[in-house]
């Protein structure tokens, strides 16, 4: 019993282990076999199509930005800092209220401002003084000058004449007295010394009357010229004190009249009815820097509130600076907002910044610019705040054969596309046009109704391409990596003029200096500026950026660029990369091949 189940059980477990080795062997077998191509695509007769329409074609930006107003009233904090830090909020009125004209919406704390006014209108007090002081002694001046012009030198001067009118008389009747001692001393009734002392009596009236002419002479040359002088710039003195205390008792009203206006301003009403929207400011990192709340300072000229006018609404978004180049003012937006998603507003971009936005903290080297777009007609409760999603309309063709990017392929500076012909596989040479990110305009080359691969490029080795020459450089299609994530443009698209206004940006739809293939990239630009078909580029008929690019390699110097031209600053571009090809240029076929051999795996359904 014991040996039969122990046969039994050997030759179970034979069978399993026979089983598990089949399994190991036939299902790789099996996955080799139905896996397209081995371990590269997909099979010849698995290779995804795409079939040629024709239809509208539509290269739309989309972004994500924040509804405001564009019309803001701000209300800001116009009391003087004063070397404080600023006021402090005592009263604010809440957020979201609807508020009529004349409405007092913040209170700002007047307590110092109030004892300022008290301590200036002291000064006040003081200043009238000294202008009151001032005043009266240019007056008492003037008066000083008068009296003594028409009263101490009139006396002074009657004076004088009086002594002398009493010297000449004095004189007068010492002459006659002594004519009669004359004649008495001839008859002898007087003696010699009365005679004499007569004499000395007329002598002494002749002087006193000199005195007295001689006081009238100095009283008029003199004195009155020095007194006048003196009360003169006592009057000018005078006048220069009372326009100084004029001066500063104005300059002390007009500070009072600064505080008294500073203590009004700390009551802050609506200038306009609207609903209240506190000025916050939200930092890089999601923190709130500025925080309108009562107890908080504000500093001067610094917004409080803001009124929006629901009536004229915005959309400000970022856009990166790779696709800033397409847009432009004036074109046209779709709006759809987050809050009321079936609902689709028209808008128009009104301010394309020329300067990019603050970066992050964490990504400093992406760089976007602020655009605006304007809501045509704003619905009724539209709020600010509100996210919105923003198509900015880049170009439209309403009648267009275009096909996705990845059906174009690039070889030689020209672009295919693997069109179906039966059992095989035909590179047509096709004449692109515009382009998007998802899909390109197809101008030439392509018929309404053909099947095209959508990975071409991983048919490469399958198709009858022309042999590369040397001038040509080395094939190129788009990049796995982009043509999967849908972000490059293929090249040769060309700007055409979209519903909204003249596209700008380079050839190719993407950034200058981007090409992969610099003949590829010549063909482009000289098929798109090459007006006249003479082979030659005027520069100044190209946009600023790429005139400012190309000037270099405009080796004579007559403002024209030819293909040698262009050729040569090529290869001097690919000997300073040191590689033989630009840096951005993506390998030749066959490079960065999946181990084991086999073609690169295309694009996932």
């Amino acid at each position: 019993m014991f040996r039969a189940g122990s046969a039994q059980s050997r030759k179970t477990i034979y069978r399993r282990i026979a089983v598990t080795v089949g399994l190991i062997v036939l299902v790789p077998t099996i996955a080799w076999s139905l896996w397209p191509s081995g371990l590269g695509g997909p099979a010849d007769d698995e290779t995804l199509l795409h079939t040629v329409k024709r239809s509208r074609f539509v290269h739309e930006i989309t972004e994500r930005g924040n509804v405001e107003s564009a019309s803001n009233i701000e209300i800001r904090c116009e009391v003087q800092s004063k070397n404080s830090v600023g006021t402090t909020i005592l009263e604010i009125i809440p957020e979201g209220t609807y508020v009529e004209k004349g409405t007092v919406v913040c209170r700002l704390d007047s307590s110092a401002l109030e004892n300022d006014r008290v301590k200036q209108q002291i000064v006040c007090s003081n200043s009238e003084a000294a202008l009151i002081k001032a005043t009266n002694d240019l007056e008492n001046a003037k008066i000083a000058k008068e009296e003594y012009d028409k009263g101490t030198y009139k006396e002074a001067m009657l004076q004088i004449e009086a002594e002398m009118s009493t010297a000449e008389e004095n004189k007068r009747r010492a002459v006659d007295y002594l004519a009669y001692s004359q004649r008495l001393f001839d008859r002898g009734y007087v003696t010699k010394l009365q005679l004499e002392g007569d004499e000395f009596a007329v002598k002494k009236a002749d002087i006193d009357y000199q005195v007295a002419d001689k006081k009238r002479e100095v009283l008029e040359k003199y004195t009155r010229e020095k007194m006048l002088n003196q009360l003169d710039s006592a009057i000018a003195t005078a006048d220069a004190a009372k326009r100084a205390a004029e001066r500063t008792h104005q300059l002390d009203l007009d500070q009072l009249a600064l505080v008294e206006s500073q203590v009004e301003k700390c009551i802050i009403k609506a200038p306009e009815p609207g609903q209240v929207v506190y000025a916050n400011e939200t930092g890089n990192r999601g923190t709130k820097d500025i925080i309108i709340q009562e107890g908080e300072m504000v500093r001067e000229r610094q917004v409080i509130i803001r009124l929006p006018d629901p009536k004229r609404m915005q959309v400000k978004a970022k856009i990166n600076e790779a696709r800033v180049s397409l847009v432009t003012e004036g074109m046209s937006a779709a709006i759809r907002m987050d809050a009321y998603p079936d609902l689709e507003l028209g808008g128009e971009v009104s301010k394309v910044n020329e300067y990019p936005a603050p970066t992050s903290w964490f990504n400093p080297n992406v760089k976007e610019y602020e655009t605006v777009v304007r809501i045509a007609q704003s619905p009724p409760g539209m709020k600010p705040g509100l996210t919105a999603e923003v198509r900015i309309l880049i170009e439209r063709i309403d009648d267009a054969i275009h096909v996705p990017v990845q059906c174009v392929f690039e070889h030689g500076g020209k672009h295919y596309a693997a069109v179906r012909s039966g059992s095989q596989w035909q590179a047509r040479p096709v004449e692109l046009g515009a382009s998007s990110d998802k899909s390109v305009v197809v101008r030439q080359g392509l018929d309404e109704g053909e099947s095209v691969a959508l990975n071409a490029a991983a048919l490469r080795e399958q198709l009858d391409l022309p042999a590369l020459s040397h001038e040509s450089g080395r094939a190129g299609g788009p990049r796995p990596s982009a043509a999967k994530n849908g972000a490059a443009k293929p090249p040769g698209a060309e700007p055409e003029k979209a519903a909204g206004g003249e596209r700008r940006g380079p050839p190719g739809g993407g950034r200058e200096g981007g090409d992969a293939n610099p003949a590829a990239f010549a063909e482009r630009l000289f098929s798109q500026y090459d007006s006249d078909h003479d082979g030659r580029i005027e520069l100044q008929a190209m946009p600023e950026t790429l005139r400012e690019r190309f000037k270099a390699a405009d080796a004579n110097g007559d403002g024209r660029l030819d293909r040698a031209e262009f050729n040569a600053a090529a290869q001097r571009l690919m000997r300073r990369n040191g590689e033989g090809r630009p840096t951005d240029e993506p390998r030749p076929q066959g490079e960065g091949r999946p181990p084991g051999g086999g073609r690169p795996r295309g694009p996932a359904p």
